[in-house]
């Protein structure tokens, strides 16, 4: 007998409002892992995050509030790139927000593997790949089974991983930065109008760029839950601006409170943000309280996960019955949860972990997957600004309770903006940071062109092989 499909059953209300999908947001966007790799460029970080505000973030929430408000159908960018570009292009860039999320779960666990380290009182285990392997399973197995609850059980842990794990440490880190200066403490960073220039003669620190941008993705994400948003026309628009504001403003703050606080030399990708709690709390005279704080944030990066978890693969599911994945793939469970993909997902995130048992360094592995990441992701949101741009023009008598200001031009500059930044971005990628040392360029960047070339084939292979069935079959379901 043929599954059920619980994502069209109308007993199962929506249960999003406007702060739980802005928490979602917020704990899908704003990784305190990420604060570190800004803080190492002083207060010309101002300018990084400036940058990839206005040229990235905010064209990225204008654009997809328009689209979720005007296209809410499940599937999020799926959807939209699908209605605008074809099909096969929507399979391809789910695909890509599917596997760029596969990647980079290894890459946040590790901080949370570090977090739980300084939690135990070994922070060295932070640094021992075999740890960090294993944590990276059990993670990434109890999220999937977590999520697999449905979007009741998700987006209250979410909710709970946004306060007590990542908006309170931030703030956290934030008081205790200003408390720093206030007090008389020197500043491990030049404080000066100068300082805000970022260096010009070295191409190689820009590339730090795509780890702010990649700290600015996702805001697309929750469009996959539309569904079970109240009201999506009214909510959705409002929870993208709450949660702009926030992971701007706390992102900036963080970064900055760390680098005055915290020596550059100090600090590593994989540790910085608890390295720098432990720091001042031991300055202050409180570091038992550095184990507890450890405690919530790796609680907020597990609710950061099944955020991550659930959406891109809801997204998949989505394209998927439109015949781009055997019907085996396109199965949910009794809470609406595409059980198959997610299952999928859990494996892919293992098979990239296995990279910790031939790497020898912890902190390179962290930023390979990082840049390839954020690579993916770029092309991702390449096809979101155009399709914004086509569905404008397609479409234009569709109700949306947002809309990106000044009407057609301003939906063209803004995507036509965003697509330049994505793409000059995606160039610099390939570029190594001069903060990590490689071999050499050249070998740099055959690696990411290898990893590129993995992340984008299958997809185009997938849709060459896809048999007619996989469509007709699903068409049989009963709708309830």
């Amino acid at each position: 007998m043929a599954e059920k499909d619980q994502s069209r059953n109308p007993a199962r209300a929506p249960s999003l409002g406007v702060f739980s999908l802005a928490m979602i947001n917020c704990v899908a966007v704003i990784n305190l892992r990420n604060l570190p790799s800004m803080a190492e460029y002083g207060l010309a970080m101002v300018f990084f995050y400036a940058f990839s505000c206005i040229f990235f973030l905010i064209p990225t929430a204008l654009v997809s509030a328009e689209l979720a408000t005007g296209f809410p159908e499940p599937g999020g960018i799926a959807n939209w790139v699908s209605k605008a570009l074809g099909n096969c292009l929507g399979f391809v860039a789910v695909w890509l927000q599917l596997i760029s999320t596969a990647v980079v779960f290894p890459m946040t666990i590790i901080y949370l593997a570090s977090l739980v380290a300084y939690a135990l009182g070994n922070p060295g285990l932070a640094k021992d790949n075999h740890y960090v392997f294993f944590v990276i399973l059990a993670v990434t197995w109890v999220g999937t089974w977590v999520a697999n609850r449905g979007m009741k059980w998700a987006s209250f842990v979410t909710n709970c991983g946004s306060i007590l794990g990542t908006i309170i440490p931030g703030v956290t880190i934030v008081i205790f930065g200003v408390i720093w200066l206030v007090a008389g403490h020197p500043s491990h960073t030049e404080l000066s109008f100068s300082a805000l220039a970022p260096r010009l003669d070295s191409p190689e620190q820009f590339v730090f760029l795509l780890n702010v941008l990649l700290g600015f993705a996702g805001l697309e994400m929750s469009a996959s839950h539309a569904q079970d948003v109240k009201n999506p026309q009214r909510d959705y628009p409002r929870a993208i601006l709450l949660s702009t504001l926030l992971i701007f403003t706390l992102s900036l703050l963080g970064s900055l409170a760390i680098a005055v606080s915290v020596p550059k030399e100090a600090l590593t990708l994989d540790a910085g943000v608890i390295q720098a709690i432990q720091a001042l709390f031991e300055k202050f005279g409180l570091f038992s309280l550095t184990k507890w704080i450890a405690w919530l944030m790796a609680f907020g990066v597990m609710g950061w996960f099944i955020a991550w978890v659930a959406g891109p693969a809801r997204g998949m599911l989505a394209t998927a019955r439109s015949g781009n994945l055997p019907p085996f793939l396109q199965k949910i469970n009794r809470h609406g949860m595409p059980t198959a993909i997610m299952f999928w997902q859990a494996c892919v995130i293992t098979f990239f972990s296995l990279i910790f048992l031939f790497v020898p360094s912890v902190e390179a592995c962290f930023w390979i997957l990082a840049a390839i990441t954020a690579q993916t992701l770029l092309i991702m949101y390449i096809l979101m600004f155009i399709s914004g741009i086509v569905l404008k023009f397609r479409y234009p008598n569709t109700e949306r309770a947002y809309r990106v200001p000044f009407g057609n031009c301003g939906m063209i500059a803004t995507g036509v903006m965003g697509s330049i930044v994505c793409a000059a971005c995606y160039i610099i990628g390939f570029l190594p940071p001069e903060e990590i040392h490689f071999q050499s360029k050249a070998a740099y960047a055959a690696l990411m062109f290898m990893g590129n070339i993995a992340v984008f084939l299958p997809p185009f292979i997938i849709v060459y092989l896809r048999k007619p069935h996989w469509k007709r079959e699903i068409a049989k379901e009963p709708t309830h």
